[in-house]
């Protein structure tokens, strides 16, 4: 847009230069009152029209009915000091002059400019008395090209029709520091209307063609390389606003405008409309401007721009006729994503409607999709097949919509086909009906659901959802762990997010291993982000841990264990903090046992030693009785403070011995890298046979 701004102020102010010194002329004749009985007059200035010129001669010959006749300008002053023209020459070989007519049938004219010159451009032209004019004017050396003119005027109305062929780009922008500040290496072909009234533009109408166009500003933020664009328009002005309509087809080239890069080699791009300028306000109203890409997205602008201060004035109404994927997103969408969640996708679909945008903020909304697929490639989330129509602001209250899609992904989890129905209360979308999310065997419930100022830097959605029973058996499946025995559920009467946060109120069961689990306080941050952190506290209650440690194949424990993980905080995925606690419930009666594989594992992991009558007694007993088990790590710093059922001598208990043959497993390391410890964890649970030597 602002291209074509600075393309029309270009060519309206070059017009006048090569028109109103020749009307000047014809003032300067109407001066002379003697100019039919002497051969030569001079004239020192003369002014009109604002133009001034200085050291005016004219030589004239009578014969017969013809006149041979010269004007010679020395300089002429253009209006505003837009630029003075030198030597001037007119040579008249068949003219007519009298009090009638001034004219010339056949001439030839001469002049030195910065932007034009001509040695001997052929000129037509009559003047009459009443001011009615006509003037043709061939071969004008104008910015390295030529050009030509052809004005009528009648009764102070003109109309000038200007045809110009490889003018340079480059060289029109020395002379016209209106023109942005690019480096710009390229020509134009344009024909041109342009209708005035004295000294005045009133419309411009007309095509151009640009040819082989590379630009670029001084940040290289706005690039152009080998363009080819054709731009037609028709403009009128009216006191201090111009209107324009115009339609420009970029055919070839590539084009980059910070962060956004074009490849019009692939396929023309066309951007026509209307706005309208007032030019001494600075203020452009786009009303409407069309984009169109035809392999990705056409869509329309209405707004109104400060150019001089480079910004928007009135919201951003964009309407999308259709958006394609992945076009769209790969081109259009994705360079303004890079520092976000959205900045690697893979997508496919298309959607329509508007939005409209507010300083940044998308402030209302009507969109409709059609089986609109989104992927992260790092595996974090996708959806697939997202049909229906969303929207949001007042102006669309009391609106209802249904979206629904036919799958999901939140990492490793995926949910099932669903649908939603919502109801618009301008400020907020509210669920309309309870909605069922298939989860592996179960189900996540929806009974509520909640979106506050949609679109706004404050928006925040809340629910509240409890999760149908899934067997752990397919959890374990998904998550690649041993497989278990139990079930999953939970239920979260108020779940809330807001700027990338969430918060759980309620909790999570994990009924598995003949015991409880009872993750609470739930809380993430950053969840999609580069690096999500996650907070939660764990309860672990009445385990049985003869099936635990077979599941784990850690060697045989008998017994029960509880537990907890409080303060536990994951960044990445991985455990930065927590303090955490294994160990015998104090009012455990069942049976105590471990075995020769359990006491080597927990003396591996507890970085200690085994203490028994004799080593020669594991070739004969395989289980052992103990009185009480237990381990702790509070980790911080990635490091590990270890601890046990209670301290010893020299470290602390990991197992407390019973009977004879007693075994006490003691743990003399209370500090451990975590790594270390997660190592030897890995370690002893892969391990499927046990060797003592």
């Amino acid at each position: 847009m602002q291209y074509v701004q600075y393309k029309l102020s270009c060519l309206i102010l070059l017009l006048p230069r090569y028109v109103l010194f020749l009307l000047l002329i014809v003032s300067t004749w109407l001066h002379a009152n003697t100019l039919q009985i002497q051969s030569s007059i001079s004239i020192d200035r003369a002014e009109g029209y604002g133009v001034v010129l200085d050291g005016i001669t004219i030589i004239f010959d009578t014969w017969k009915s013809r006149s041979i006749y010269q004007i010679q300008i020395k300089s002429a002053l253009l209006p505003d000091n837009k630029g003075r023209i030198k030597n001037i020459a007119l040579v008249c070989q068949e003219g007519t002059v009298s009090e009638q007519e001034f004219s010339c049938a056949k001439g030839d004219l001469s002049f030195e400019d910065p932007l034009a010159s001509a040695n001997t451009a052929p000129i037509t032209f009559y003047i009459k008395k009443n001011g009615n004019l006509s003037l043709q004017i061939q071969s004008i050396q104008l910015a390295e090209g030529h050009a030509s003119i052809d004005v009528e005027m009648q009764q102070g109305k003109w109309r000038a029709n200007v045809n110009s062929y490889n003018l340079s780009l480059s060289k029109l922008q020395t002379v016209f520091p209106e023109l942005p500040q690019l480096s710009l290496i390229g020509n134009i072909k344009s024909e041109l209307t342009l209708i005035g009234d004295q000294a005045n533009i009133l419309a411009i109408n007309g095509e151009a063609v640009i040819r082989e166009l590379t630009f670029t500003n001084e940040e290289s933020t706005i690039v152009g390389e080998g363009v080819t664009a054709k731009i037609t328009f028709e403009s009128n002005r009216t006191n201090q606003i111009w209107d324009y309509d115009f339609s420009t087809t970029i055919f070839s080239g590539e084009l980059y405008i910070d962060p956004v890069f074009i490849d019009a080699n692939k396929a023309p791009k066309d951007v026509f409309g209307r706005l309208k300028w007032a030019i001494d306000t600075n203020l452009i109203e786009l009303a409407p401007l069309h984009f169109e890409d035809q392999q990705a997205v056409h869509f329309i602008i209405n707004t109104s721009i400060d150019y001089k201060q480079k910004k928007t004035i009135t919201p951003i109404q964009l309407n999308f006729k259709y958006a394609a994927f992945p076009e769209t997103y790969e081109t259009y969408l994705q360079p303004f994503l890079l520092d976000s969640n959205l900045a690697d996708l893979q997508t496919n679909g298309s959607l329509d409607g508007s939005i409209v945008i507010d300083d940044t903020i998308v402030t209302q909304a009507n969109l409709k999709l059609e089986r609109l697929s989104v992927e992260d490639k790092q595996k974090r989330f996708a959806l697939t097949k997202l049909d229906g129509e969303i929207g949001w602001g007042n102006k669309y209250a009391q609106s209802e919509y249904v979206i629904g899609f036919n799958s999901a992904n939140i990492y490793k989890l995926r949910l099932g086909q669903s649908s939603f129905s919502f109801y618009n209360q301008g400020e907020s979308l509210v669920l309309y009906q309870a909605a069922s999310v298939p989860i592996l065997d179960g189900a996540i419930n929806i009974e509520s659901f909640l979106v506050n100022q949609p679109g706004t830097k404050d928006q925040s959605i809340s629910l509240d959802v409890s999760l149908t029973p899934v067997s752990m058996k397919k959890v374990s499946t998904i998550f690649g762990w041993p497989e278990m025995s139990g079930n999953l559920a939970g239920y979260a009467p108020s779940v809330r997010y807001k700027q990338g946060s969430v918060n759980v109120q309620g909790a999570l069961l994990i009924r598995a291993f003949g015991g409880t689990t009872t993750i609470h306080n739930l809380k993430a941050k950053d969840l999609f982000s580069i690096t999500p952190k996650i907070f939660a506290d764990i309860q672990i209650d009445n385990l049985d841990l003869s099936t635990l440690t077979e599941t784990f194949s850690f060697g045989e424990i008998t017994g029960k264990l509880d537990g907890y993980i409080n303060n536990l905080q994951f960044v990445s995925w991985q455990p930065t903090q927590f303090d955490a606690w294994l160990g015998t419930p104090d009012d455990d009666k069942s049976r105590h046992m471990i075995s020769q594989t359990a006491v080597d594992n927990l003396t591996q992991v507890g970085n200690g030693v085994s203490n028994i009558f004799s080593k020669s007694f594991l070739r004969f007993l395989d289980n052992f009785r103990y009185d009480r088990l237990g381990i702790g790590c509070r980790l911080k710093n990635a490091t590990c403070k270890m601890r046990g059922v209670h301290d010893s001598d020299k470290g602390f208990y990991i197992v407390k011995g019973s009977g004879i043959p007693r075994i006490d497993i003691i743990g003399f390391t209370d500090e451990v890298s975590w790594p270390v410890l997660t190592a030897r964890l890995k370690r002893v649970v892969a391990t499927q046979e046990l060797i003592v030597q």
